[in-house]
């Protein structure tokens, strides 16, 4: 079944940049995680990822403070990921308090892990394509500043340039 959303996220150039990326290696994964903890420790959060948005899933090939099943899954469904609406804006997302805001409120993510506030960054592929974000997430309602913005779109450069060396040969 095509929905907007697999539309909109699964068009054929998005999904070859992903492609190209070995995103299953195993020092990748090592490296991504010890990015998103950096990033979690620097904003206080309890929560880090670096997630692949596919064409129906968040896909979490990096995290710190991910627990129970979506650390068992390794991602959650396109339309509970908060990444996907930083994908698709293509710019740094933010919500204050999934509780109150009416694009989240009701989001099974939200409500099974108890999780709150978030601020995402794209990641942009070498191609010119979002493939995913790098986020922080909150138990808390959170404003985020300016810092936070900046030390969080630092961690996306250094996770664009640990895929970059992680790109398939074409």
């Amino acid at each position: 079944m095509h929905t907007e959303l697999f539309d909109r996220l699964g068009t054929p150039e998005r999904m070859r940049e992903i492609a190209g990326y070995d995103l299953l290696d195993p020092d990748l994964r090592t490296s991504l995680d010890e990015v998103a903890k950096r990033s979690a420790t620097l904003l206080e959060a309890p929560v880090s990822l670096v997630s692949i948005v596919l064409d129906t899933s968040q896909m979490i090939i990096g995290g710190h403070g991910v627990s129970g099943w979506v650390q068992q899954a390794q991602g959650t469904p396109a339309e509970w990921a908060m990444c996907t609406h930083t994908v698709l804006a293509g710019e740094p997302y933010c919500v204050i308090d999934g509780r109150d805001d009416p694009r989240h409120a009701g989001n099974p993510f939200l409500e099974m892990t108890g999780l709150r506030s978030y601020l995402g960054v794209p990641l942009l592929g070498e191609g010119g394509q979002v493939i995913g974000a790098h986020c922080v997430i909150d138990s808390r309602r959170r404003i985020f500043t300016d810092v936070d913005l900046a030390l969080l779109t630092d961690g996306a450069e250094k996770v664009m340039r640990l895929l970059g060396s992680y790109r398939a040969a074409a």
